[in-house]
């Protein structure tokens, strides 16, 4: 089976950074086997023939840290910093789902990313699972046709405990059980069906470490494991309210999230620090000699008033970095395009400075950024011949976008996810027209979706606080 995309508008992201204005794309099985100009390239031959009539064709939007679970539980902690939304809503929720709550929420958050562009994403898995709950999480995922991270939560419960402002409950797993568990769950759902990849999600930041999630001895063997299987390490590092946890944190170890993981000899290249808000400048020096890479997470970090990331020092020190929405219980909202328009305009305006961060490097985070920070750079990020075909086309024919002037920047400034037409994952068409292709069951998620989080929002004990017509003003 081949496809032959014509007309677009095709932006590369590959290393010459190549944009063919009237462009075609061939795509023989999953990968792209040809790119070049209507004007003056033959087209090949195909066994389908898709005529883009001038749209945006990119590398399907890679979405660098999401929590899919968070996908129910939209616009619930409104008006909360991190500490006190995590400790009253996200935790409570969390200890309520079941499994059936993780296949609607995986489902449902599959689809949004398709309908909005992204190809794929990284899962950074927080819920205690096992055999039952992980099937529950990847399988969905694999029927609805999105490509994803999986990053296998581990845990162990530092004895004595790390703090004693939160309660040291026992893993249910020992250390070597643990190590043992995580390393066969790799072995057996990486590679599956061509798009599931898997890498480990460790909690070394201040919040988490003082809610006693993590020992010192499961960083260092998890670190191990990770280089043994050549596996990325996503967590959230230097992300909390800086006079709460951040402080806190600071003033048990006397440095930050870091400085603490170089102290235990543990930072190396297969870290992906999410957030990464408060880092000290030895801090970001560190990251770019370790070769590990950073997810930047604007809108969420914006909802919580945790932080800006200091990217301009990142960039300065050469690391990579990718671009991510965080959990939409935190956010809101799954769509990429929204994610870049907020890395550009957070930015420049932090630092009065316009030519900072521009759309092009907004692009350039949401796809190869984000694919090299997940180590998946050999497979997506960039349309490239031999490349898999993670294809994302945007229509930009749209009152809100036109007229567009330059193309680029229309996506990134006036764009829309839900903008997208098409999107082909691992070479197969998953959408077109704007509607799913291949799964007829999007109705029925939403509507489960829904009656789902009603129910484990009630089982919490939130709904007088999630359920408000109208919340007044804080006095």
């Amino acid at each position: 089976m081949s496809i032959l995309l014509t007309h677009a508008y095709v932006v590369t992201v590959d290393t010459d950074r190549r944009v063919i204005p009237d462009g075609w794309i061939l795509i023989e099985g999953n990968l792209i086997t040809g790119i070049g100009s209507c004007a003056t390239d033959p087209l090949p031959s195909a066994s389908e023939v898709i005529d883009l009539k001038g749209m945006l064709a990119m590398p399907g939007l890679i979405n660098g840290h999401n929590h899919h679970w968070g996908s129910l539980f939209k616009n619930t902690g409104e008006g909360l910093l991190l500490e006190d939304w995590l400790d009253q809503v996200t935790i409570p929720l969390l200890m309520t789902l079941t499994n059936e709550d993780l296949r609607i929420a995986a489902y449902l958050g599959a689809i949004e990313q398709i309908k909005t562009g992204t190809t794929c994403s990284l899962n950074h898995l927080v819920n205690v699972n096992d055999d039952a709950s992980l099937a529950a999480i990847i399988e969905p995922v694999v029927e609805v046709g999105v490509r994803q991270v999986v990053g296998k939560e581990m845990r162990h419960t530092p004895s004595p405990p790390f703090s004693t402002k939160y309660p040291a409950f026992p893993n249910s797993r020992s250390l070597d059980d643990e190590v043992a568990y995580a390393d066969e769950v790799v072995g057996r759902w990486d590679g599956h069906a061509g798009r599931i990849h898997m890498g480990l999600a460790i909690e070394t930041g201040a919040n988490w470490m003082l809610h006693n999630a993590t020992s010192d001895e499961l960083i260092i063997d998890g670190v191990r494991l990770a280089q043994k299987r050549g596996l990325k390490i996503t967590n959230h590092c230097s992300a909390g309210t800086p006079w709460l946890s951040v402080r806190e944190f600071e003033a048990m170890t006397g440095g930050g999230d870091v400085d603490y993981l170089v102290r235990l000899g543990a930072l190396t290249n297969n870290w992906t620090l999410a957030h990464s808000l408060h880092l000290k400048g030895r801090e970001i020096d560190a990251v770019a000699r370790a070769g590990a890479t950073v997810i930047t997470n604007p809108v969420s970090n914006a909802y919580s008033c945790d932080g800006i990331a200091p990217l301009k020092d990142m960039l300065k020190a050469g690391i990579v970095i990718g671009l991510g929405t965080d959990g939409t219980y935190v956010n809101c909202s799954p769509d990429m395009v929204e994610q870049m328009k907020f890395a550009v305009l957070i930015q420049n305006v932090t630092h009065l400075d316009p030519t900072l961060m521009t759309c092009e490097m907004a692009i350039e985070m949401a796809t190869i950024g984000s694919a090299t920070a997940l180590g998946i750079d050999h497979l997506v990020g960039s349309l490239e011949v031999g490349k898999r075909a993670d294809i994302a086309v945007f229509n930009l024919d749209t009152a809100h976008s036109t007229v567009a002037n330059k193309q680029i920047a229309a996506l990134v400034f006036s764009a829309h996810g839900t903008d997208v037409d098409t999107v082909l994952v691992d070479g197969q068409i998953r959408l077109r027209g704007g509607e799913l292709v291949g799964f007829e069951a999007e109705k029925s998620v939403l509507a489960e979706a829904t009656g789902r989080a009603t129910a484990a929002i009630d089982r919490a004990g939130l709904t007088s606080r999630v359920f408000q017509h109208w919340r007044p003003r804080a006095q």
